[in-house]
């Protein structure tokens, strides 16, 4: 039988995996349609921002139980920007870290922690 910080730490877990797998799948879409399409390199920043606020969102509804979601949902986020820093930096061959990497992970804790505070309200039905 788990204690409640560890069935918390496995539902955060289970959201920064889905996340990241999400995140991964999507942007390789992405890349996709712009190879096909020849979309202009201005929207691929904020494309890849859309889609890992999309990736947190969704490993946030689908992984936190109802109880301090908003928290939860904050290190989910924190954890899905990290883990898929590095998946991304793995891939291209290289690390850099700067203030647009904190910028980065800050982000996808906010966006973590809102849509923590989200699951919480839809699930519960306010």
């Amino acid at each position: 039988m788990q204690s409640e910080g560890g069935r918390a730490a496995a539902e955060v877990g289970k959201g920064i995996a889905l996340a990241a797998v999400c995140t991964l799948a999507m942007v390789l879409i992405f890349a996709l349609f712009i190879k096909l399409f020849s979309i202009g390199s201005s929207v691929i920043v904020p494309v890849n921002q859309v889609i890992k606020v999309l990736a947190i969102f969704l490993g946030c509804f689908f992984c936190l139980k109802p109880g301090k979601t908003a928290l939860k949902g904050a290190i989910c986020g924190l954890g899905t920007a990290i883990v898929t820093y590095f998946l991304f930096a793995a891939i291209a061959g290289e690390i850099s870290f700067g203030w647009g990497t904190v910028l980065d992970f800050l982000f996808g804790a906010l966006a973590g922690g809102i849509s923590g505070a989200i699951r919480s309200l839809v699930r519960s039905g306010r």
